[in-house]
């Protein structure tokens, strides 16, 4: 019995210690998720080069999109189901707030995303809603903020570019179809070996609000000013375009983000914004254990920062050059 409570011990130090010092987790994110180092090694660039040097040496992202051409068994299974994701018709919608939209898109080309000739745009949604999110299209995604962002104080026009950045990156690496991806194939996995489904039709029910209050910056000009001068009858529920990403897909998107204002010199500026966010709310993620709370996110930038040494070691193109 004493070497009993003495196992149980050890197993509960164990996890205390792993929890307590999440070091190693950190090094395996960064591992497999941090961009390629063409784009972390670019100087005095154009913001566009930053993104098309990190998307285009992203192999495991370009094998994705190799492997969902197939349409065969999970491809055709995901394709299928990504008919059912609710679109976002910008040109349609009467939330959207028109008078922005020339902020809007000249924020995107002082990001170089306009540069980069993508079905891809950036809109000012009016609701009390406070929060960011990327939507699809019928061609592509959008980016979208509402205005009850706008009335948030403290944040700048780079910790704006952070957050757009965050979910350019959802957009662009396709999060959505992706984590569909990943829940067909173990659901089929699980299914070949006679384990329990993890169910696409249970993830593609997760399709819902993530806790995710992006902050949107005042850069010197009033918009929440601009915002009260608007018509604010038009009420929009942003949950049915919202899409629960994993853990791994904040993190990434995250990453990529504090890369981005990283290479034009205000990296930490990220990490800021997420701190003006706070963490009182963080208590609410407990409900969906694969999201990590703001705290989380905040600590792995950190790490990230405090050890610029570390980068991606499991690209394959990567692991090609370094052989």
């Amino acid at each position: 019995m004493k070497r009993l409570h003495f196992l149980i011990f050890c197993i509960l130090c164990f996890f205390t210690v792993s929890a307590v010092n999440p070091e190693k987790e950190y090094k395996k994110l960064i591992s497999k998720l941090d961009v390629a180092e063409e784009a972390k090694s670019l100087k005095d660039s154009h913001p566009s080069e930053f993104w098309k040097a990190a998307i285009n040496n992203n192999e495991v992202f370009s094998k994705f999109k190799k492997d969902i051409k197939k349409g065969k068994g999970a491809e055709k299974e995901v394709l299928q189901k990504m008919a059912d994701i609710p679109r976002f018709y910008p040109q349609y919608d009467g939330a959207i707030i028109e008078s922005m939209q020339g902020f809007c898109d000249s924020l995107l080309i002082d990001m170089g995303i306009a540069d980069l000739n993508l079905n891809c745009s950036l809109h000012i949604v009016n609701t009390h809603e406070v929060n960011a999110f990327t939507a699809l299209t019928e061609e592509g995604f959008v980016m979208c903020v509402t205005s009850g962002l706008l009335d948030q104080k403290g944040l700048n026009y780079y910790i704006l570019m952070g957050y757009v950045a965050h979910e350019f990156t959802h957009g662009v690496l396709m999060h959505h179809i992706r984590g569909l991806y990943a829940e067909a194939k173990e659901r089929r996995k699980n299914e070949l070996i006679g384990g329990i489904s993890a169910g696409l039709n249970g993830f593609a029910a997760g399709m819902e609000a993530y806790n995710a209050a992006y902050g949107v910056p005042t850069s010197g000009t009033n918009y929440g000013a601009i915002i009260a001068n608007i018509d604010t009858e038009i009420k929009l529920s942003t949950l049915k375009y919202s899409f629960k990403f994993s853990r791994e897909q904040e993190y990434e998107a995250d990453l990529m983000a504090f890369r981005f204002l990283q290479n034009l010199g205000y990296g930490n500026e990220f990490i800021n914004g997420l701190r003006v966010l706070g963490t009182e709310y963080d208590h609410l993620y407990n409900e969906y254990s694969d999201h990590p709370t703001i705290s989380s996110r905040i600590a792995f930038l950190n790490y990230v920062q405090e050890h610029p040494e570390l980068g991606n070691k499991e690209n394959p193109k990567l692991k090609k050059k370094k052989n």
